[in-house]
């Protein structure tokens, strides 16, 4: 089945989508224009995207159906509406050469519905999924969200959106067997962030071969960490570019991450570039979703990390001075929920250093806030600092420097074997 944009609407698409589905026939999608409110996908769809096919978002925020999976997102928003939407559907695929585009930069800050503005791809307990070779772009919010998922591959998907606040390029929120691989992505906040904002675990995730610049993180392991992430595989990635640091694992919500391998990365003009910390926010996304105690990190493998990191530029960020983020491995478990068997190796980087004052008094601790690494302001090291760890190893890991620095090239604190 074939559709052209010649007096294409909502309607008429989603009756073209909802017959392809029925019938197991291809839906393709010719080359032109398609204005759409939200789309919702349907069980054994096959969506074929050709070159030159643009399915643009409305700006009328009424179409956007409120039938849907809202939630209260980690700023206090009611978030959920989207363009592309689907619950419980399996066997999907959208390929081509086609782009999906949210004209995210309508939704500013000065649009009356600015804060609940639409995601541009969400799917909630979906089955069997696959985006190939599509591009996605200028999201109002997060650009693709994966939400109780389950065998998803994103393969040689293009993402850029910076036209808004949280414009995340994908979010892997408590799914299973997910591998993301071959991706551009250029994004305006995290690139790629694994969550789990139920309790239920984010496990056996893969992210592979992708390129990879953001004004924030390019990947992030939290920070909504009600659930646990067990079996992250992150590998053959090259980050440029990054002013909210390379590599975050972050789980402050009382999940665990454990088995958690990150290998073959270079880094390029990124601040960080690894920040692992956890905290003890235990925030509540979900009704009988919490936990009690904070979690913990552990088996964790860094290795094979090349490249250069830069300071963190700016003034403020949520109340802090950010430019206190000079550029520094950060290893930090809290005095109550203690780092484990953390092992870097193979590391070959060149830090920023700069700092013509050796800081004074104790690194605070992470507490209760939302985790940044600004949050403990100048580091007694300027290469790598681990504090609050069991088990903790450096192998092999070469460090120099760009500007003269008074610290230490390593500092540790509360390190036990």
């Amino acid at each position: 089945m074939n559709i052209t944009p010649e007096n294409m609407t909502t309607k008429r698409f989603q009756e073209a989508v909802d017959s392809a589905a029925k019938s197991g026939t291809e839906l393709t999608v010719e080359p032109g224009a398609y204005v759409l409110g939200t789309i919702f996908l349907r069980d054994n769809l096959k969506l074929n995207l050709k070159r030159g096919a643009y399915l643009f978002g409305t700006a009328d925020f009424s179409e956007y159906s409120s039938d849907v999976d809202l939630f209260t997102d980690a700023v206090d928003n009611l978030r959920g509406k989207s363009l592309i939407y689907a619950e419980n559907v399996t066997n999907v695929k959208i390929y081509g050469g086609g782009v999906i585009s949210g004209r995210g930069g309508i939704f500013n800050q000065e649009h009356p519905n600015h804060l609940e503005r639409p995601f541009l791809v969400r799917l909630i307990g979906c089955k069997n999924i696959a985006l190939d070779g599509i591009e996605l772009r200028d999201s109002a919010a997060w650009n693709l969200h994966l939400m109780d998922c389950e065998d998803v591959t994103v393969t040689n998907v293009t993402i850029k959106s910076r036209v808004n606040e949280n414009n995340d390029a994908i979010d892997i929120d408590a799914c299973r067997r997910c591998v993301i691989s071959g991706c551009s992505l250029d994004t305006g906040d995290d690139a790629i962030c694994l969550k789990a904002t139920v309790d239920r675990p984010c496990r056996d995730i893969t992210v592979k071969n992708c390129v990879i610049t953001s004004n924030w993180a390019a990947i992030k392991i939290g920070t909504e960490s009600v659930g646990d992430f067990e079996n992250i595989t992150i590998s053959d990635c090259f980050v440029y570019d990054c002013n909210g640091c390379g590599i975050k694992i972050v789980p402050v919500d009382g999940g665990n991450a454990k088995n958690v391998t990150i290998q073959n990365i270079t880094f390029l003009n990124t601040t960080g570039p690894i920040f692992i910390a956890n905290g003890e926010r235990l925030r509540v996304y979900h009704e009988g979703h919490e936990r009690k105690e904070p979690g913990v990190i552990e088996n964790l493998l860094i290795s094979d990390i090349h490249g250069d990191a830069v300071n963190a530029i700016g003034t403020t960020y949520k109340g802090e001075a950010w430019g206190n983020a000079k550029s520094c491995i950060v290893v930090s478990g809290t005095e109550t929920a203690r780092l484990k068997n953390i092992v870097i190796r193979n590391v070959d980087m060149q830090m920023a250093g700069g700092e013509a004052m050796a800081p004074v008094g104790k690194v605070p601790e992470m507490g209760v806030r939302y985790p940044e690494f600004h949050n403990f302001g100048v580091l007694p090291a300027w290469g790598i600092y681990v504090r609050h760890a069991d088990g903790f190893r450096a192998e092999n890991v070469n460090l120099t420097l760009k500007s003269k620095d008074v610290r230490p090239m390593c500092v540790t604190e509360d390190i036990k074997e």
